[in-house]
């Protein structure tokens, strides 16, 4: 891969990359730092990359490893907590009650359990595509969207109206 294609792909993919991190972290940032760290791994380790076409599969997996060894070192920031400057002003909530009661849901799921479902529910993959991304099965990747939802449906009932 030359520097020209890696060019492409970051301009091609920067923003679906940066709002997956952004989702998992709450922090412009530190997400901001993540999603170049991706694309900087991919470019590091493009040996072992074969080019079939899964490239983004390929960089939403290093995002998501990425944003799971940040869960794994820090303890995350409530939404609240975080100064205005640091909430990205490109995703508006609706809403800021329910947004603020959603994100607190999601972050209480397990990191495998969230990322499975901000990659189906926010990014639109199908579950045989986050099985790839996820190195799982298609079964596991259902499962964890249904205890996942049983889950957000449990908090969420507790929380709003």
């Amino acid at each position: 891969m030359e520097q020209a294609e890696l060019e492409a792909l970051v301009l091609a993919h920067y923003e679906e990359i940066y709002a997956y991190c952004w989702r998992h972290l709450g922090q412009r940032e530190l997400a901001q730092d993540l999603t170049q760290t991706a694309f900087l791994r991919f470019w590091q380790h493009r040996d072992r990359y074969t080019h079939d076409g899964r490239e983004l599969n390929y960089l939403y997996t290093i995002a998501g490893n990425l944003c799971k060894d940040w869960f794994k070192r820090k303890k995350p920031v409530a939404i609240d907590d975080l100064p205005e400057s640091q909430r990205d002003p490109a995703v508006p909530p609706p809403d800021r009650d329910t947004a603020l009661t959603v994100r607190a849901a999601l972050a209480a799921l397990p990191f495998e359990q969230r990322n499975t479902v901000l990659l189906y529910y926010d990014r639109g993959f199908t579950a045989p595509e986050i099985a790839a991304i996820t190195h799982t099965t298609v079964p596991t990747v259902r499962y964890r969207l249904l205890r996942a939802t049983r889950r957000l449906r449990e908090l969420l009932k507790e929380e709003l109206p």
